[in-house]
């Protein structure tokens, strides 16, 4: 998400270039570093440790990020989404959705959709089940796990950095509390997947999308009155 916003605001780069050069060069690039630099030592770690490692990333990532791009924390006002800039061409009933939402709507289906058929179909979604399971299981069959967990990291930051690209013009800043509280939802739909199924894990985060919006619909009238 900063990246883009670097890239299209400050730099007047074209959405195309902004989107592929943050989505498919610079996302897939942390996420073969932070496994090169950090989980790849974690592997046998308690998971205790892990915790610790992650939560201390959380910390430390936005405000690299901040040092290194030089955003401080600047507001978002003049990026546009990735095939619009807030337009409201589409109606169903009462509901308005604007090209960006659209495509994020697209996106996360087909993702959801390619990642399931990945998983269930093919070599390398076994190796990437298989590598999650038990990394010495899987070398003693002949898989490669570094390689393997490589290119899972590489994927997984790829899909983050597609999530951030999508949904930065939705917020007023770059702050990094935005998105936390947006990991913190993604998480609590993936332990409702049971960290296994990502079509329970949509629903899981659909769900939970729709209840929050709910809440802060209609619970401040009924505090307003209680």
């Amino acid at each position: 998400a900063a990246v883009y916003y670097v890239l299209r605001v400050q730099h007047g780069w074209p959405t195309p270039a902004a989107a592929i050069v943050a989505v498919l060069v610079v996302s897939p690039l942390i996420g073969v570093l932070l496994y090169f630099a950090v989980y790849r030592y974690l592997r046998g770690a308690p998971p205790v440790a892990r915790l610790a490692v992650s939560i201390g990333l959380l910390v430390a990532l936005p405000e690299i990020a901040r040092v290194v791009l030089r955003f401080g924390n600047s507001p978002l006002d003049g990026v546009e989404g990735v095939v619009g800039n807030g337009e409201t061409p589409y109606h169903f009933s009462s509901y308005v959705i604007d090209r960006d939402h659209l495509a994020t709507i697209i996106a996360t289906f087909a993702l959801v959709v390619g990642l399931t058929l990945m998983f269930r179909y093919t070599m390398i979604g076994l190796r990437m089940r298989a590598v999650v399971e038990s990394p010495r299981m899987a070398e003693l069959n002949g898989i490669a796990a570094d390689r393997v967990s490589t290119l899972s990291w590489a994927l997984s930051s790829l899909l983050a950095g597609t999530a951030g690209v999508l949904i930065a013009p939705r917020f007023n800043t770059l702050a990094a509390g935005d998105f936390f509280h947006l990991m913190v939802v993604a998480v609590a739909a993936a332990a409702l997947g049971s960290l296994t199924s990502l079509p329970r894990a949509l629903a899981g985060g659909l769900g939970l999308g729709i209840l929050i919006a709910e809440i802060t619909t209609f619970l401040p009238r009924w505090s307003a009155h209680a």
